[in-house]
């Protein structure tokens, strides 16, 4: 099998922020797919230290957006600490992701609803996040990742007494958030 690799970013329940390259079976599977799967793939499993982890490679720790703080060969990140992750991969908004998205469509009856999302707090700060959802809400919940498209994020985080907003910069405008890391949301269609 041809293992394929990918750039994929994780901000994590303490604000943190991992880069790096993940490893995926072939080069179709949409990181969403990849992380809700209960058989996580893994390059090589005998690298597995912890359960429900992914591993990343060439990975940096990121403070405060884009401020390296360490570099790491190698590096597990536990699925339940992610809050939400973007990546980099291009063929997200290609022609073969948007005919399987269509395709699903009508075969679904499936709409877009607008979603909004407020993340609990922690470590002085939560997320507020706005996207593109496409089918049933409650559906996707069972998912480790809801995958939201035209996704945008601010940081509110207090400073010194005082709440002060950050945007939060995507490389692309897709966003996988946490199931279990949704405090409150709403939908519009």
């Amino acid at each position: 099998m041809m293992v394929q690799q990918r750039k994929v970013s994780v901000v994590t329940t303490m604000g943190k922020t991992y880069s790096g390259m993940i490893d995926v079976p072939n080069e179709h599977l949409r990181t969403t797919d990849l992380l809700n799967s209960s058989n996580l793939f893994w390059k090589d499993p005998n690298e597995k230290c912890l359960e429900e982890t992914i591993l990343l490679s060439e990975a940096q720790l990121l403070l405060d957006g884009n401020a390296v703080y360490k570099k790491f060969n190698k590096v597990q990140i536990k699925i339940p600490e992610i809050i939400f992750f973007y990546d980099d991969y291009e063929s997200i908004g290609s022609e073969i992701e948007k005919n399987r998205a269509h395709q699903l469509k009508e075969k679904t009856g499936e709409q877009s609803q607008i979603v909004n999302i407020i993340t609990p707090l922690i470590a002085n700060s939560f997320y507020d996040v706005s996207g593109t959802f496409y089918g049933h809400f409650k559906k996707k919940t069972n998912d480790k990742f809801i995958p939201l498209i035209d996704a945008t994020i601010v940081e509110i985080h207090k400073t010194n007494g005082k709440w002060q907003k950050k945007g939060v910069p995507l490389p692309c405008k897709f966003l996988g958030i946490s199931s279990n890391k949704i405090e409150s949301l709403s939908l519009n269609r």
